[in-house]
């Protein structure tokens, strides 16, 4: 039954979701994006498994993504893209809220992401026209949302979305979706959205439509059995990710990183017995070697530059004022390698903008390094994301700090010593950088 409640002096409704505890929610999505060179068409299936209710009212849920994506260019035939799947487990509540956790995170690029569907909801259910919003914390999301007061005669319930990323501006964005919730089941049954993109490669039109396909029950021993293990199997990824993370910052322990992930993959495949879990135990296992050969050659990059001079060099501002290395001489040094059609580089702004505002005033200087081809790329993000720091055309600058993969950070301490290289965009980078960079005043 729904939980609601009405509330006399104001004849509203106080929707909130109702899941069953024993049943498993299946949902399906089907996209279809229409870009200059061809057609992309995602389908992606979310399985929601309600294992318990919790004294707080909250939900343990088993969460169970796949995608599968289609790609036609031109003249050439249908290629299908490797599969992804992920899985994880969250306590959900009635409101929308949600705990967050690693595995979860994980899955914030999927399409049938549980807030994607599961909309947070209003406290005040009293106005005719609701409005209200959330902002996405991993990476800086907005999510706009209206919608007219349920009404329990009518069984659906439209919420209207509107989705804003750091990216908009950027690459001339919008996406917005209508949610219809199902008053009497007490959760989201249908959701259309569209958007478009009007810079880059996949610049075009974007519709998908997400169904809940089905309720069912799942045995309590079999879900108690593969709750059980895939907890190990979590458990076991969020370790590898970290010794990854060890070996990459700590080279003299690279062998012993190493044989730590090894026997780490081994002793819990002994203890996997479902099929599916333990392939993708499998699949990990697998690229042990691959993932420790590109952090030796990482590992071997850096160390031509850690805790060595930093490469002299000259370069120019956008606004046509000359910039050198040694203008900055006796400051720490934070530099942020980025470019256009970056993605992650354009949502690291924002954190750069922070530490560079953090550090105003002290002897720390940080400079954005743009690489686009087009000058005109780096002039229209500058103009559109209006950045506190200086932001120098630094293509020549790639060679010279061995740049490959973006962003990349590097920090160079007062000394001129380059000190720390990091690599991608995280939802704690503002933290990181402002703890290194400390660390060296």
């Amino acid at each position: 039954m729904m939980q609601a409640q009405t509330e006399s002096a104001s004849d509203s409704v106080a929707f909130r979701y109702n899941l069953e505890v024993g049943k498993i929610l299946y949902y399906t999505s089907r996209g279809k994006l229409e870009y200059t060179k061809g057609i992309m068409e995602p389908k992606e299936n979310l399985e929601i498994w309600v294992l318990a209710q919790k004294p707080d009212n909250s939900w343990h849920l088993l969460l169970r993504n796949n995608s599968v994506t289609t790609k036609t260019e031109g003249k050439s035939k249908t290629e299908e893209l490797p599969e992804n799947s992920g899985w994880a487990f969250c306590d959900f509540y009635p409101d929308g809220r949600y705990t967050r956790n690693w595995p979860l995170d994980n899955l914030t690029l999927y399409d049938l992401f549980l807030p994607n569907i599961f909309p947070p909801l209003p406290d005040n259910f009293s106005q005719d026209t609701i409005e209200w919003e959330s902002n996405e914390r991993i990476y800086g999301d907005f999510l706009g949302y209206r919608a007219a007061k349920p009404n329990l005669d009518e069984r659906s319930w439209i919420i209207k979305v509107i989705h804003m990323t750091p990216l908009d501006e950027v690459y001339s964005m919008n996406q917005k979706a209508e949610i219809y919730i199902d008053l009497i089941k007490g959760v989201p049954i249908y959701k259309k959205e569209e958007g478009v993109r009007g810079y880059g490669y996949y610049a075009g039109r974007s519709t998908a439509t997400v169904i809940l396909d089905s309720i069912v029950d799942f045995e309590s021993s079999f879900a108690a059995r593969y709750t059980r293990e895939m907890e190990i199997f979590l458990a076991t990824d969020s370790t590898y990710s970290n010794i990854l993370s060890e070996a990459e910052n700590n080279p003299a322990k690279l062998a012993l990183s190493r044989s730590s992930a090894e026997y780490v993959l081994l002793q819990t495949n002994a203890r996997i017995t479902i099929p599916e879990i333990k392939t993708k135990l499998n699949q990990i296992t697998n690229k042990v070697s691959e993932d420790f050969e590109q952090i030796t050659e990482q590992i071997k990059r850096r160390t031509k530059l850690i805790n060595k001079p930093s490469p002299k060099w000259e370069a120019e501002d956008f606004i046509g004022q000359k910039h050198s290395l040694d203008d900055f001489q006796g400051n720490v040094i934070l530099l942020d390698f980025w470019y256009r059609g970056c993605p992650w580089c354009i949502r690291a702004m924002s954190s750069i903008d922070q530490v560079a505002k953090y550090f105003q005033g002290k002897p720390v200087s940080v400079l954005g390094v743009n690489t686009d081809k087009e000058r005109e790329d780096a002039i229209f993000v500058i103009e559109k994301k209006n950045p506190s720091y200086i932001n120098i055309s630094g293509r020549d600058l790639i060679k010279k700090y061995g740049v490959a993969n973006y962003p990349t950070f590097i920090v160079i301490d007062r000394n001129g010593l380059v000190r720390r290289i990091l690599i991608g965009y995280e939802s704690e980078l503002a933290d990181k950088l402002v703890e290194i960079v400390e660390s060296l005043l």
